[in-house]
């Protein structure tokens, strides 16, 4: 049985010839919420293999060829919340072009990522669960610790704060349970967060979800979305500073 698409969860085969899917140790944790320049690297090579124009179309980003025919291979704009990515094919790197400079290594994965996959699209586009995507369930105390808790502690008592966060990064307000704003964190996989405000006064505990389309599988692997729920987090609540 093959490993996952990260690579970051072992298999453990057992006496008998069975197996188990074993999560990360606790000294191993960094591994899979920090991937490493090695990852980025074995990810360009498999880009560059692939059709340019047919990355475009499946992922919904805009490919700009070299402005001479030659040995460039040309460069990849990608949209990631509200800010905007070149990944240079020549260079080997993803630059952050509002910043103009080379973007964080977990951007720059989830971007490579995201641009590596197979594609597609699910008949069924609905929001769902961290834990209903495969091996979520394998997941989730990962994402309860690193995605929902940190969310809580930021918003978790001042709802206008998460509303004005909300629209600064360009959510839209969606009809579903307590405080929920959807989000196009990437062009084809989109977030949904949602807060129900605790009342210190009443001592009414707050709480928080986070979910993805559908077809977000189809694009990043579970590990993936975690990664991904995590930047979404640490995007808002760096925002949340601003204010």
């Amino acid at each position: 049985m093959p490993e996952n698409a990260s690579g970051r969860m072992q298999i453990k085969r057992l006496d008998g010839g069975g197996i188990r899917l074993v999560l990360p140790e606790m000294s191993s944790r960094k591994a899979l919420l920090q991937p490493s320049e090695k990852e980025c690297r074995k990810l360009f090579q498999e880009l560059s293999r692939k059709d340019e124009a047919e990355v475009a179309k499946r992922c919904g980003v805009i490919f700009l060829p070299p402005p001479k025919p030659g040995r460039r291979r040309g460069r990849y704009v990608v949209n990631l919340l509200t800010k905007t990515y070149s990944v240079e094919l020549d260079a080997r790197e993803v630059i952050d072009l509002i910043a103009g400079k080379a973007a964080g290594l977990e951007v720059s994965f989830l971007i490579l990522k995201y641009l590596s996959s197979s594609g597609g699209a699910g008949r069924r586009e609905y929001w769902t669960p961290f834990e209903e995507f495969p091996r979520g369930k394998l997941y989730r105390s990962y994402f309860e610790r690193y995605v929902i808790k940190p969310f809580m502690r930021v918003f978790g008592y001042d709802s206008e704060r998460y509303k004005l966060v909300c629209k600064r990064l360009g959510g839209r307000r969606e009809k579903l349970g307590g405080l929920s704003y959807s989000f196009p964190f990437l062009p084809k996989v989109r977030i949904l967060t949602q807060l129900w405000a605790g009342r210190r006064d009443e001592y009414v505990a707050p709480k928080a979800n986070l979910m993805f389309n559908y077809s977000a599988r189809y694009f990043l692997a579970t590990e993936d979305l975690l990664l991904a729920g995590r930047l979404m987090v640490n995007s808002m609540s760096a925002e949340a500073k601003k204010l």
